[in-house]
């Protein structure tokens, strides 16, 4: 017979299941009662926006690393009201391109090269992994409280671009919680945060099986 552990041996992976079992739990509190479970507003502050913290710096990383066409950059940049200086070839636009990002995010300034963080990525990977899954999660699996329980209209990010948006809506999303907005079943945002959570938290609770 399987049992369950509650750890996996691993302590980044069980930092991630327990944030993301309290993450989900504190949503689903807030979705059915309109209010936050104590501790709520520390926990997503403390712990939950930290770590779409390390997805969005994983994120610049993984964009750095080549992923990513100039155009879609381009997208980003001006997305966020940047303004971009005229470059000699293709590689220097990128690195211009990924400074102006850093900027956009506040992590401007002069820095030196540094190995990738691994816990970003691997923050990163999950997040990718998560949002792929989410279209498919079983019907018997999906807990938001709706008549017809499906994240099948939910779409998986097709371009950096798309991640980078999904990215900014859970930390957008997150924070307007925390500030004590009232969530509403109607509210499509705030379900597709919810149903990552849902996700997510299935996801690696499969490893701790």
């Amino acid at each position: 017979m399987n049992e369950r552990s509650d750890s996996s041996g691993f302590a980044d992976l069980d930092r991630m299941a327990q944030l993301f079992r309290e993450t989900h739990a504190l949503l689903d509190v807030a979705l059915t009662t309109g209010e936050l479970p104590d501790r709520a507003t520390d926990v997503i502050a403390t712990r939950t926006l930290p770590h779409v913290e390390d997805v969005e710096a994983g994120f610049r990383w993984w964009l750095r690393a080549g992923e990513g066409a100039l155009s879609e950059l381009r997208q980003l940049v001006l997305r966020g009201g940047l303004g971009m200086t005229d470059a000699r070839d293709s590689a220097e636009e990128r690195a211009a391109l990924i400074e102006a990002m850093q900027a956009r995010s506040g992590a401007g300034g002069e820095r030196d090269l540094a190995p990738a963080p691994i816990r970003r990525l691997a923050a990163l990977d999950h997040a990718r992994l998560v949002f792929a899954m989410l279209p498919r999660t079983p019907a018997n699996d999906v807990r938001f409280p709706a008549l017809h329980r499906s994240y099948a209209d939910i779409p998986s990010p097709r371009s950096p671009g798309e991640l980078s948006l999904r990215i900014e809506e859970l930390e957008r999303e997150l924070w307007r919680l925390a500030a004590g907005r009232r969530p509403s079943i109607a509210d499509a945002a705030y379900r597709r945060v919810y149903g990552y959570f849902d996700a997510g938290e299935r996801l690696t609770a499969a490893f701790l099986a």
